[in-house]
């Protein structure tokens, strides 16, 4: 009786103890905005935006894909790994050919503990 419930005990605290583990030692991606509204764009160029991380884990981080809710919002990223505390930032920019409200979803998939990470990009091209 106490041998199996030492050995229940051992289980419960293994458990729990990598799960405190594996939520200590993991990156994690913070931003700075989740949301950019380019308002009204009248200069008739491509809209770009910076989307600026943090990795505030405590091991390296690693974006390995960033997709976009169409083919008018195209991201470039650097896949390299990013230290603890360190800060780098990714671009986004919208192909202004589409006219009219639009409102963009930008996924990040990388090793961030709350991976995939959702952004939005909105605006609005006139019609002229």
């Amino acid at each position: 009786m106490i041998i199996g419930s030492v050995i229940v005990l051992a289980t419960i605290l293994s458990f729990f103890g990598k799960r405190i583990f594996d939520n200590i030692y993991v990156p994690e991606i913070a931003f700075e905005q989740e949301k950019i509204d380019f308002d009204t764009l009248v200069n008739q160029e491509d809209a770009s935006f910076y989307f600026v991380y943090q990795n505030i884990g405590k091991e390296d981080l690693k974006i390995f894909n960033i997709k976009t809710s169409c083919g008018c919002t195209i991201p470039s990223w650097n896949d390299a790994f990013l230290r603890p505390y360190e800060r780098d930032s990714f671009k986004v920019t919208y192909d202004i050919i589409n006219k009219g409200y639009f409102i963009k979803e930008v996924m990040v998939y990388s090793t961030s503990k709350t991976s995939p990470d959702r952004l939005e990009v909105m605006g609005y091209v006139p019609f002229e």
